[in-house]
């Protein structure tokens, strides 16, 4: 048989086998991803505000002196 089809035929065997192993988040597992997601999506974004408004005000104050 050619590569691909071994390389193939293992990857499926192998995703088989993870997913015959994984399992369900609890509802308390799947309410703390949720709620630590959108912490740090908030999170980022208020840097991202910040950083916005620092720089807006100091090319305003570069713009003021030339």
């Amino acid at each position: 048989m050619s590569k691909a089809i071994l390389k193939t035929r293992d990857f499926i065997s192998s995703s088989r086998r993870l997913l015959r192993h994984a399992k369900l988040p609890t509802r308390r597992e799947l309410s703390i991803t949720t709620k630590m997601s959108a912490l740090g999506v908030l999170v980022i974004g208020a840097i991202g505000y910040v950083l916005s408004l620092l720089f807006n005000a100091l090319i305003s104050a570069i713009s003021g002196i030339a």
